[in-house]
């Protein structure tokens, strides 16, 4: 959360709605914010149905093992589990599907229109399709957080 607060700030990351809120944080309003809602433990989401057995095992897939075009799996930057692996590569588990699809798809507009840095996020995200998304989304959905 400090990353992505710290890139709104700064205007590196994109959100009108998020570069309000920021630019006014101090680095230790954003430290101290960061460090609450770390603390957190919200309940699971739950969508209005529940994803497709076959759509979670593909993403589960995705997530593990990544695919055999080159795509990097999930857990190889964002841990076991999607538990998260510092401030870099946060927690991915639990989020609402419809979340993930959004960010990923934030990511792909976001390559679309600059240089892309290879390995980064955002250079992931332009290599996947609809279909791995909303699996991925779904899969990742399902874990506790």
């Amino acid at each position: 959360m400090a990353h992505a607060l710290s890139m709104f700030k700064d205007g590196t990351r994109a959100s009108p709605v998020m570069q309000a809120v920021a630019h006014n944080l101090s680095d230790s309003d954003i430290h101290d914010l960061a460090q609450y809602f770390a603390t957190q433990k919200p309940p699971l989401a739950h969508a209005a149905e529940p994803p497709q057995a076959a759509q979670v095992e593909a993403g589960r897939q995705l997530a593990q093992m990544g695919s055999g075009t080159g795509l990097a799996a999930c857990f190889s930057c964002h841990a076991a589990g999607g538990t998260g692996n510092g401030a870099r590569f946060p927690s991915i588990a639990g989020q609402p599907a419809s979340f993930t699809v959004a960010r990923l798809h934030e990511f792909q507009a976001r390559a679309k229109s600059g240089a892309v840095k290879p390995g980064s996020m955002t250079a992931v995200a332009a290599q996947l399709t609809d279909t791995q998304i909303e699996a991925a989304a779904a899969y990742l959905s399902t874990l506790p957080r």
